[in-house]
């Protein structure tokens, strides 16, 4: 089925795809054969290695290997013909897997040489124009006796695609990323903002900021919560919302730090999950520290019968969210994780009405 494939194609993840290209003309393979040494090449690039030679180096290790040291690489191919691909010619947008290519009829009669140019940028087409004109010149004047010359360019037509498959999914991403940069950024506005309304009222109800002494000063907090279900109760019915952890630090002279715990959820956590946030606590070597935070930080949920492994979260701070910048006030706005535990898993975690809660912050690169 495969031999009536024709062309030079590459799948859209080159990288993830790496073991399925053919190690002489770096394409997807066809026909898969495997050497012994247990590289792959093409049906047609094995019989066009030995078209005058009874031995090859190979490609990839450079074993010496003859034509009965290779075999058809039937699981090879199964795994080629299932590999999305995209329709070499540019103008078509085409894609799905190598085996219903072979039904695809593309709108475009552009050939597949113009087509790959034109994706390229203005200076890639002149550079594969001069490519050109040089590999012209080298056949002239070395006929087909250097095979390393043929597959050295093979090689660098296959880079080509590769580039231009790689420029395709990098465009196709950036429109997405933006997006997504934007709803975290209005997320963390409504988040704040709640916090905010939230946290004056429930000061006045009780929920005050830790104290100042340090509880630890190596990165790690673990957190005894007794009396949890009343802390759920005062929670769910608005009277005490949130409850902080003591205060912890980096090191001695490191950042300040403490959890707001949220028993009955907050933001879209509310009601439905148990909310964990960090937040930047104001310490005496602020002013030396470099800015924003930026350490990676865990969550984590213990089992106290050490039955069951522990409920995790990691989080990276976002150095250009107001939270990890230095404090100005006590406290700086907490963020973290509003869907840290559902609130039909904490029960597996409680042992006599207590939850353990740790949180782990990541030390490395940071001067003790």
């Amino acid at each position: 089925m495969m031999g009536r494939l024709r062309g030079a194609l590459m799948p859209l993840d080159p990288l993830g795809n790496a073991g399925l290209l053919c190690q002489a003309c770096g394409f997807l393979l066809i026909d898969p054969q495997q050497a012994e040494c247990g590289h792959r090449y093409c049906l047609g690039c094995v019989k066009r290695l030995f078209r005058d030679v009874d031995r090859m180096v190979c490609h990839a290790c450079r074993e010496g290997l003859s034509p009965r040291q290779f075999h058809s690489d039937k699981a090879a191919e199964n795994d080629v013909l299932a590999t999305e691909v995209g329709c070499p010619n540019f103008g078509c947008s085409w894609s799905g897997t190598l085996i219903s290519y072979q039904e695809h009829v593309c709108p475009s009669v552009a050939q597949c040489g113009t087509a790959k140019e034109s994706g390229l940028a203005l200076g890639d087409q002149e550079i594969v124009e001069e490519r050109k004109l040089s590999r012209s010149s080298k056949n002239t004047s070395m006929g087909d006796s250097s095979l390393n010359t043929e597959a050295v360019l093979l090689r660098v037509e296959s880079l080509e695609l590769m580039v231009v498959s790689l420029r395709r999914q990098l465009n196709s991403q950036v429109a997405t990323v933006k997006s997504l940069q934007r709803c975290c950024s209005q997320y963390e506005k409504m988040l704040r903002t709640s916090q905010e309304i939230h946290g004056s009222s429930c000061r006045g109800k009780g929920s005050e900021p830790p104290s100042s002494e340090l509880i630890s000063t190596n990165g790690t907090l673990v957190w005894k919560v007794e009396n949890f279900s009343k802390l759920l109760r005062d929670s769910t019915c608005g009277k005490k919302r949130s409850v902080y952890s003591p205060v912890f630090a980096t090191h001695a002279f490191g950042y300040r730090l403490c959890v707001r715990m949220y028993p009955d959820g907050d933001g879209i956590g509310k009601g439905s999950h148990l909310s964990l946030f960090l937040a930047l606590a104001k310490g005496p070597y602020d002013d030396v520290l470099p800015w924003p935070f930026r350490q990676k930080v865990t969550f984590l949920l213990l089992d106290p019968t050490r039955r069951k492994p522990p409920l995790k979260e990691t989080f990276l701070p976002d150095p250009h969210s107001a939270s990890f910048h230095q404090p100005r006030e006590r406290l700086n706005v907490a963020s973290g994780s509003p869907l840290f535990a559902g609130k039909a898993q904490i029960p597996n975690y409680l042992r006599d009405d207590v939850l353990y809660l740790k949180v782990v912050v990541d030390l490395a690169g940071m001067d003790a």
